[in-house]
């Protein structure tokens, strides 16, 4: 959502709130809006729907939590589902080409890791660090999305362009892979920027990278 769609948001939580006969005052419509800024209208009004047709949980009034886990699963399921995206993309693309996934929060952790042409390129012995560290970091970004990612994340083709004349880089035509969904992929190439700034760290990260830095690099993704 974006500032001009607050009136829109106000809406339709002040209409949830109401059946539950509870009523919402401006500060907590904004600490809520600010919560849910990074979920579309349609998603909350899906999540909203969700959360007071389920019997448990449907009986108290929502919070952003709850709108969150009938929009995206709870955080493990999500970011299991994220990285059988990242997965394929490592064994059917490769580390040659550029990617785009259609999902922010993928986009901020590999950066975290290290960029696309170091991920892709992991050893099968370190392949199980990769994704567990991913699934970690996955889960920090839903609860704390990323304020800043990459529009799209470099493969080993475009990186050695970047090094070489400007001549030589307006020659690279190949588009970055869409992977996932085509249109949400587009969506996040068009909100990101040249680099991203990650906002997690996590205890122990450092180590993983540091293996990751010193393993023998092997072309063409996991297999």
């Amino acid at each position: 959502m974006n500032n001009n769609e607050m009136e829109d948001f106000a809406e339709i939580w002040t209409a949830a709130y109401a059946v539950y006969g509870k009523t919402v005052s401006d500060p907590m419509l904004d600490v809520v809006f600010s919560a849910l800024s990074s979920y579309s209208l349609q998603d909350i009004r899906r999540g909203l729907s969700g959360h007071i047709k389920n019997p448990d949980s449907g009986q108290f009034p929502p919070k952003p939590a709850d709108v969150i886990k009938h929009i995206s699963g709870n955080s493990q399921s999500a970011a299991g589902e994220a990285w059988a995206k990242v997965d394929y993309a490592i064994r059917c693309v490769g580390n040659y080409r550029s990617v785009v996934f259609d999902d922010t929060k993928i986009h901020a952790a590999i950066e975290r890791l290290g960029g696309w042409a170091k991920v892709s390129t992991t050893t099968n012995d370190e392949y199980p660090y990769l994704q567990n560290h991913f699934l970690k970091l996955y889960q920090g970004f839903t609860v704390q999305p990323p304020e800043a990612f990459p529009r799209k994340l470099m493969g080993y083709c475009e990186h050695q362009n970047s090094q070489q004349s400007e001549f030589a880089r307006g020659k690279a035509k190949d588009e970055p892979a869409l992977i996932g969904n085509p249109e949400k992929a587009r969506d996040v190439y068009h909100g990101g920027g040249d680099q991203g700034i990650a906002q997690i760290t996590l205890n122990g990260a450092g180590e993983f990278l540091d293996r990751l830095e010193n393993q023998p690099k092997r072309l063409g993704g996991a297999t």
